[in-house]
């Protein structure tokens, strides 16, 4: 995504910078479904200016209201969810597809090689040379077949091309040939790590009158001097060591790319000289300068034109300034911002007053700093008497900048915190004026988790909701939805094919796991055709395709010789108590992997779904059939056998019960162990078992 001038990326050679540490290497992420995120975990960034958030999506919304132009979401299909992972969070902000590869981030990522750009940088020769035809042909060959033949090794111990070159370039006796000349040596040194040599070369070159050679080779002595203050800076894993680089070398650099800007302020390499000056600053230790750099960059109404995008520079000032908490440094506002929200998530240290002796640094910016306060008041303070004292009621207008989201946003939770009957019209008057991207998702979650909380789930699913998430519609039905929500929606037309899909998958589980065996034998007649029966049986994200045929298969029944669950649960109907029947419902649980299945957990207050299931039964877990069964003095002899067999599998192989239900200690299985081997020793369940658990 980053937008380097052509020209600029010839012979820019930037050491990349390390990975940002706030940046979540998982390549998925589960969110917790609620509002009010005091801690960071990496999945749970949303619209909202709040301590949960990655560092880099405050950066950003603070930054996009300090610019002041709207942005309109994406197109995407259906309504996203409220909230993502940097920097699929950042994508939703951008026309940037989401798989697009983000190649040239250089100045956010890793150390780097100055060898990075040998071939780009020949290109940029080359054209020159070419166009230079006071240079007589056969020099004009032999320029560009040197700078053909240069393949530098920055690996090397020692300069390796430096005599090679020479030799090559010996032809060459033009005036400006020769300086050509003296650039490709220069090069050469340059990419040997040769930084004197190198230094000697560039020189000699910022008064020539070919207009690329002078600007290239001012711009290249700064180079130099970066690369001779890395040496020895990065351990083996690419991390700056601890001490900053020699002063000398540093002011040697901040003076060279100066010189190069106030020479070329719109040069081709003014962007690259802009990074790399903060660079200086950073392998310096200079962290008000470098702060400064950055207020610089968030403060222009638009990105540097040549330079790196938005992203990768939020990305290089939350490791190179956030990171080490150097914000101290600096009195712009959103710098602060960002850091007090993330000093909120340790409340115990970070005080309300802290923040009010930051008044005059805000005197820009109020608004923002009356936010900060109100949202002490609420993540720290568990105060929302405060917070509604503080934000007082009003009728939002589109749009809404990402602070005056966040305001309203923290009153309607602190509506909710106080349970006022008045927090479902609040967000009802939010939801017309959260036209900025995610902003409609996180307004859609509050009114999901209003109605759940107040027992209103049908509100959620009638024909007029405005909650049109798809992936919070289906939390409430696998959660908490009841049998006839559940049949509803699966028999809907107008509905998508995924939430019928997933409401009756739910239905037909919860059915055939909570004793419903004659309403399973009805809806499972729903089951389209085409229902694929394999894919995951858990908890059924909205990119999955719920496996309806599961439930209409005539395979994969376990190992008792059991007919098809539909024939299973017609015997369960008319006796719930057949142990045979009993058995085959177990082993089909078991051969399809719907032990300790997640549509029978509930997530944890106050995220969405948590509140009590209204479907009626208690969830299912066949090891407690087994020992029903093996309880039962009337059971028969096979299936006793069989349930002895299975019960005591269910600890295989490390001691832990897979089943679901009560443990039993290891002496009851042991005992088990031994009924099988002496009562049923002719059984084939006794002669497959060899040990207990």
């Amino acid at each position: 995504m980053a937008r380097f001038l052509a020209v600029a990326l010839l012979l820019l050679a930037p050491a990349l910078w390390q990975r940002p540490a706030a940046a979540s290497s998982d390549d998925s992420c589960d969110p917790t479904w609620m509002l009010t995120h005091r801690e960071r975990t990496g999945c749970d960034d949303m619209p909202i200016l709040q301590p949960g958030n990655d560092t880099r999506t405050t950066l950003l919304l603070l930054t996009l209201d300090r610019r002041g132009k709207p942005i309109t979401p994406p197109p995407a299909n259906g309504t996203p969810d409220p909230f993502a992972e940097w920097p699929t969070f950042a994508e939703r902000f951008t026309s940037q597809p989401a798989d697009t590869e983000r190649t040239n981030d250089e100045y956010a990522y890793g150390e780097g090689s100055r060898c990075l750009t040998n071939k780009p940088g020949a290109a940029a020769f080359t054209e020159q040379v070419k166009a230079a035809t006071e240079i007589p042909e056969s020099e004009r060959t032999t320029l560009i077949a040197a700078r053909d033949g240069l393949a530098p090794d920055c690996t090397a111990a020692a300069p390796t091309g430096g005599a090679a070159i020479a030799k090559a370039l010996e032809p060459v006796q033009s005036p400006l040939g020769k300086s050509f000349a003296a650039y490709l040596m220069g090069a050469q040194a340059f990419y040997d790590g040769d930084y004197d040599a190198a230094k000697k070369h560039f020189s000699g070159l910022t008064g020539v009158k070919q207009p690329w050679l002078a600007e290239t080779a001012r711009y290249m002595l700064a180079r130099v001097e970066v690369n001779r203050a890395q040496i020895d800076a990065f351990d083996e894993y690419g991390n700056r060591k601890g001490d900053p680089a020699d002063p000398k070398v540093i002011d040697a650099a901040e003076a060279g790319f100066k010189e190069y800007l106030s020479a070329y302020p719109q040069g081709a390499y003014a962007a690259s000289a802009r990074g790399l000056l903060r660079r200086v600053y950073w392998l310096g230790g200079r962290t008000k300068p470098l702060a400064d750099a950055y207020v610089a960059s968030l403060t222009a109404d638009t990105p540097d034109p040549g330079g790196m995008d938005d992203i990768a520079l939020l990305d290089e000032i939350d490791n190179k300034l956030l990171m080490p908490s150097d914000v101290a440094a600096a009195s712009d506002p959103i710098l602060l911002a960002v850091d007090d929200l993330t000093r909120m998530r340790d409340g115990s240290t970070f005080r309300r007053a802290d923040i009010e002796a930051q008044r005059p640094s805000f005197a820009s910016n109020t608004p923002l700093f009356e936010y900060l306060l109100a949202a002490h008041d609420l993540y720290v303070g568990n105060k929302p008497d405060a917070v509604l004292a503080a934000i007082p009621a009003v009728a939002p207008k589109a749009p809404l900048s990402h602070v005056e989201f966040s305001r309203q946003m923290l009153r309607g939770m602190a509506l909710e915190a106080q349970k006022d009957p008045g927090a479902r019209e609040h967000w009802m008057a939010l939801l017309p004026a959260a036209v900025q991207p995610l902003q409609r998702p996180a307004v859609e979650l509050a009114l999901a988790l209003h109605d759940e909380q107040a027992g209103k789930l049908d509100a959620v699913f009638a024909a007029d909701s405005p909650i049109s998430n798809a992936s919070m519609r289906e939390i409430l039905l696998r959660k908490i939805a009841d049998a006839d929500l559940l049949r509803r929606q699966a028999k809907d037309t107008t509905l998508p094919q995924h939430e019928r899909d997933v409401a009756l998958y739910v239905l037909l589980y919860k059915e055939v796991t909570r004793g419903k065996y004659a309403d399973f034998v009805k809806d499972v007649e729903l089951v389209r055709a085409d229902a694929p029966a394999e894919s995951f049986y858990g908890d059924l994200g909205t990119t999955e395709t719920p496996p309806l045929g599961v439930f209409t298969q005539t395979t994969t029944l376990g190992d008792y010789g059991c007919g098809p669950l539909k024939e299973t649960a017609a015997q369960l109907a008319k006796n719930p108590t057949a142990p045979k029947a009993q058995l085959c419902l177990a082993d089909f649980m078991r051969a399809n992997g719907f032990d300790n299945n997640m549509l029978d957990w509930q997530p944890k207050e106050p995220q969405l779904g948590s509140t009590p299931s209204r479907f009626k039964g208690e969830p299912y877990a066949r090891f407690e059939v087994y020992k029903a069964l093996i309880a039962n003095p009337k059971t028969p002899p096979d299936d006793r056998a069989y349930a002895l067999y299975r019960a005591v599998n269910c600890y295989a192989p490390a001691q832990s019960n897979s089943c679901g239900g009560e443990d039993v200690p290891q002496k009851q299985r042991k005992a088990w162990f031994q009924e099988l081997k002496k009562r049923y020793p002719k059984s084939t369940w006794a002669k497959e078992l060899q040990l207990y658990w």
